[in-house]
């Protein structure tokens, strides 16, 4: 070297197991071995590579092809390298000033084909069956070597076939049920959270929500099925028989609309009595007289011999079939005229009774019988006042309302636990079907629950309708009465009762309180009144008073019955303090008006009708 030399990094290397670099067979782990070779500035010298200090370079997994000879950049003269993969080449320049050759780091540079290949001492002594290669001029730089980057790819994530079976991921634990309040957690003094236990929600939905709407559908159709019958009762009768509606109008009007009359069999009927009652009550109705038929007269019964099988035989006679109460009367104590006749009572196995008079017609005992078929008349007796004032039904535990399709039409009165006395012209206007007709009792204050069913109702057989004489009616309810402080049977008079003119009466109603009035009082009203004589009132009424009629009222008017009393008994206390009712509430001008009184049925002209129903309708 004459002038001077430069130093040259190259980077060798040798295959560990000496395999075949060219076929690439075996695993050639990098010992790179620095080389610093002079590197003449003449043109003409060539220049052979000393090894150097070893460097330590990365592997590379690139397998080298062929060597090519490097060219001087000053005279083209090949430079022997020896064979491996360059790292990195550093040339220091001369002191001509002669750049350094360029190193492709990389991999080989294409050489020019008119250059010879090395041969002999300059080829790879190591392994002299693979061509050497030389590198290209490094291009000198003062950065640091870099590490090569491994040409491996990192596999991507493995991608599912669309057909393979999906695995299940991990079980999620469910939540509360919706609508499930959290549970607040109370604060803790010792700083420590408080967990709280969630408990198990309601099943709401699955219990509560489909009963309430099964409730609600079958609440929907009993709403629908009661305005549809509502509508059908308004308007038609259906016939079970012959399974068919008529028109409202023909239900109850005398002519068969129906297979079996059946729209004639449940109405308002008259009852004709052709035969007189041979039990009858007088002096208060407590002393007990029969007709025997043998002397055709009316005898009292003498106490000899007398027993509670045949109170009950006796009262049957009369439609009252109770628990009787009998006593006896001294003969002394009697106000008849001493031509009485006495007689005996025998029971017949039919329970009919047969009278049998006492031959000589006297009493051995010297006493008769008194008999009381039914506790009546037992009324709270209190201080009334004269004009129309609230009552109580404790006053009047006879009083009922007759009420019918829920509205009241009448009063009436008990008789015993099956019969109701009230008037015919009750049930005039077509309001003769029986199953509408409800009787309400025991309450002073006007209600419309619970109202016992109707049976039977019976008209006098001489009644006309819309005309005043025989206004007298007689319900049969279906079920008995249960006696109470409230609801108590009245007593009827005897044959013999005689009240005079101007004897103080009570009459009671929901009635109105005002001629013309459009509603009906919701309390119980008491009004008394005084008896006037027929030949008085007929001069008000131009001879339309009857002996079957009674007239009671004020003269001066104000005190009187009005619409909606119709039915209600007119009461009298009479002998033994005991509630009488001597007329029924009929009919009269107006409401209060002066020298327009209120007429009113006899009850007493009409004792022989009334027991003869109650005893032939058991």
């Amino acid at each position: 070297m004459s002038v001077g030399e430069e130093d040259v990094n190259i980077v060798i290397a040798s295959s560990a197991a000496g395999g075949d670099e060219g076929n690439g067979s075996g695993t050639q782990p990098s010992v790179p071995t620095r080389v610093t070779a002079a590197v003449p500035t003449v043109v003409s010298a060539s220049t052979t590579h000393t090894s150097g200090p070893t460097r330590t370079s990365a592997p590379s997994t690139r397998n080298p092809g062929p060597t090519t000879p490097a060219t001087s950049r000053a005279s083209g003269t090949p430079t022997t390298h020896t064979s491996g993969l360059i790292s990195n080449a550093s040339h220091t320049p001369g002191p001509t000033g002669t750049s350094g050759a360029t190193v492709n780091p990389t991999g080989p540079t294409s050489s020019p084909s008119n250059i010879p290949r090395p041969t002999g001492t300059t080829a790879n002594a190591t392994n002299p069956t693979v061509p050497t290669r030389m590198p290209a001029p490094a291009t000198p730089t003062q950065n640091p070597p870099r590490t090569p980057i491994p040409t491996t790819h990192n596999p991507g994530p493995v991608r599912t076939p669309a057909n393979a079976p999906r695995v299940p991921g991990p079980s999620r634990t469910p939540g509360p049920a919706r609508g499930t309040p959290r549970p607040v957690p109370k604060p803790d003094t010792g700083g420590h959270t408080v967990n709280y236990k969630k408990e198990k929600a309601f099943p709401i939905r699955k219990y509560c929500v489909p009963t309430v709407a099964v409730l609600l559908v079958l609440a929907s159709i009993a709403v629908i099925s009661i305005l549809i019958k509502v509508v059908l009762d308004n308007y038609y009768y259906f016939c079970v028989k012959s399974f068919k509606f008529i028109p409202l109008d023909q239900w109850c009007d005398g002519k068969s609309d129906c297979a079996g009359d059946e729209d004639e069999s449940r109405c308002v009927q008259p009852f004709d009595v052709t035969t007189n009652s041979m039990v009858r009550f007088m002096e208060a109705g407590s002393l007990l007289q029969l007709y025997a038929s043998s002397r055709t007269s009316w005898s009292f019964i003498c106490s000899d011999n007398w027993d509670a099988s045949k109170a009950k035989a006796v009262c049957a006679q009369v439609g009252y079939y109770s628990e009787p109460v009998s006593s006896s009367v001294s003969i002394s104590d009697l106000s008849t005229s001493s031509a009485i006749l006495y007689s005996t009572v025998q029971v017949l196995s039919d329970q009919r009774i047969q009278v049998n008079p006492l031959l000589g017609g006297s009493c051995t005992s010297g006493r008769v019988v008194s008999l009381s078929c039914a506790a009546c008349g037992i009324g709270h007796k209190q201080q009334r006042i004269i004009g129309g004032t609230n009552s109580d039904i404790l006053r009047y535990p006879w009083q009922v309302s007759l009420q019918y399709m829920g509205q009241h039409i009448c009063g009436g009165s008990i008789l015993n636990s099956r019969w109701i006395l009230s008037a015919a012209h009750c049930f005039d206007k077509g309001q003769k079907q029986i199953d509408r007709w409800r009787v309400q009792y025991g309450v002073t204050t006007l209600t419309y629950l619970f109202g016992s069913y109707v049976d039977k109702i019976f008209l006098h057989s001489r009644y006309v309708a819309n005309q005043k004489p025989n206004d007298i009616a007689l319900v049969k309810l279906k079920s008995d009465i249960a006696v109470s402080t409230s609801v108590q049977p009245v007593c009827l008079p005897g044959y013999d009762n005689q009240i005079v003119a101007g004897s103080v009466l009570w009459v009671t109603g929901w009635g109105h309180t005002v001629e013309g009035g459009s509603a009906l009082s919701s309390q119980l009203q008491e009004v008394t009144i005084n008896l006037i004589s027929s030949a008085t009132c007929n001069q008000e009424y131009g001879g339309q008073i009857l002996q079957s009629m009674l007239c009671a009222g004020k003269l001066e008017g104000g005190s009187d019955t009005c619409q909606g009393d119709s039915g209600g008994p007119l009461v009298s206390l009479g002998q033994n303090s005991r509630w009488d009712q001597v007329g029924v509430v009929s009919w009269g001008d107006g409401c209060g008006r002066p020298n327009k009184v209120g007429v009113y049925t006899n009850v007493q002209t009409f004792l022989n009708w009334i027991y003869e129903v109650m005893k032939q309708v058991a």
